[in-house]
């Protein structure tokens, strides 16, 4: 943010002992945040106080992409029946190290969710929660993998979303608006072709199926830096599907599903 950037400027001419005695004057009313990206512990505070604490002991659980293992070891901290996680190849190395310390049973998938077959995703079965976070805005087909982890819930269940937006002038932010960034992907990351703001998020929600999106409040504590920058909620399945369709003002099609198209 400009005012941040602005005081670390000003803090930086300072003599050293006048920086480190206003450093630790902070530290006293803020402290340092737990890990580096905070906002996912409230973020899983918030899961437990809308669902009910025990609400996920005894089901099945999936984390698309778990990163660090940190959400991971949150997660089999509610005693699900099984933990099952899907992450790249190229990320093998990483979950290594922490896979062992999960403290529930759990399953590991080396794979890309949008490019498993038919036969992998019926295989994967339903879950009671599906936490995706830090994963959407690297997926150029942004509304058939929320489609995707919509059918993965039962009924019921819970999806805990979290994503980079859009980042430009206001009257941008609060519409419903995706910026492409190809052939030169956002910030040369190679995945990153897509920023949508969070309506227009919230519209793919609602079009695959989730009628109760719940916007998450996770950044406050420790992220406020990220309020503008990125998006959380919490979606409850209502329904067996309740996702809407198009062609269907004749009333003599079949019903296409938003984001079901092979």
């Amino acid at each position: 943010m400009p005012t941040q950037k602005l005081t670390s400027e000003i803090l930086a001419r300072l003599p050293d002992s006048l920086q480190q005695t206003i450093k630790r004057i902070y530290r006293r009313f803020f402290p340092a945040p737990p890990e580096a990206l905070a906002y996912r512990i409230e973020l899983f505070a918030e899961l437990a106080a809308l669902a009910g604490p025990e609400a996920f002991q005894k089901t099945r659980a999936l984390e698309i992409g778990p990163r660090d293992g940190l959400d991971s070891k949150r997660l089999a901290s509610m005693a699900p029946a099984e933990l099952v996680m899907i992450d790249l190849p190229e990320k093998r190395a990483v979950n290594e190290v922490w896979l062992k310390e999960l403290s529930c049973p759990h399953k590991y998938i080396e794979a890309n969710l949008m490019y498993m077959s038919g036969a992998e995703h019926d295989a994967l079965g339903q879950f009671r929660l599906v936490w995706c976070t830090g994963v959407l805005y690297h997926n150029a087909e942004q509304m058939r993998l929320l489609r995707k982890l919509y059918r993965l819930l039962e009924p019921g269940g819970y999806l805990v979303l979290e994503s980079a937006t859009l980042r430009a002038a206001r009257r941008l932010r609060d519409g419903c608006f995706v910026e492409i960034h190809y052939p030169e992907t956002y910030r040369n990351t190679g995945t990153v072709t897509h920023l949508p703001t969070r309506g227009a998020i919230r519209a793919w929600l609602k079009m695959v199926g989730f009628q109760e999106i719940h916007d998450s409040k996770c950044y406050r504590r420790y992220n406020r830096d990220l309020t503008d920058q990125r998006y959380a909620c919490l979606c409850r399945k209502t329904d067996q599907d309740d996702a809407d369709g198009y062609y269907q003002k004749s009333g003599l099609n079949p019903m296409y599903r938003f984001g079901d198209s092979a």
